[in-house]
């Protein structure tokens, strides 16, 4: 199981990753966007975009992050507003306050913070 999601991290999306931030690189300041971000430098500030982030072994991001999908494979100090899915592998780690609507955490990946699952349903239906 834990395989599958390392691939989808480390290759099947990386047609799709319009944004990488390299490995030499530090910004500062907030990013926002509508595409796939991967990190792999350092971000010091807030990230907001609707298309999914990556964070690669070396990314560091230090700042809220708000995305579809959060994968975390280096390490992340803020809080995460994650919609659908947020995955720690086993190199990651996230410190900070997280609404998701799933969390997978992979052994050896680090996770401090408290969690709350979001998800969209139906109306409730209280009898008469």
């Amino acid at each position: 199981m834990f395989g599958s999601m390392k691939k989808q991290l480390e290759g099947t999306n990386r047609n799709d990753i319009e944004t990488i931030i390299g490995a030499n690189t530090i910004i500062k300041g907030e990013i926002n966007g509508s595409s796939n971000l991967r990190v792999d430098g350092t971000v010091e500030g807030s990230i907001t975009v609707s298309g999914n982030v990556l964070i690669g072994e070396n990314g560091r991001v230090k700042g809220d992050i708000v995305a579809p999908e959060l994968m975390v494979s280096g390490q992340v100090e803020g809080n995460a507003t994650i919609e659908n899915g947020l995955s720690i592998y086993s190199t990651g780690s996230l410190i900070g306050d997280v609404k998701v609507g799933s969390l997978k955490i992979e052994d050896g990946g680090v996770f401090k913070g408290h969690s709350e699952m979001t998800f969209k349903a139906a109306e409730p239906v209280f009898a008469d």
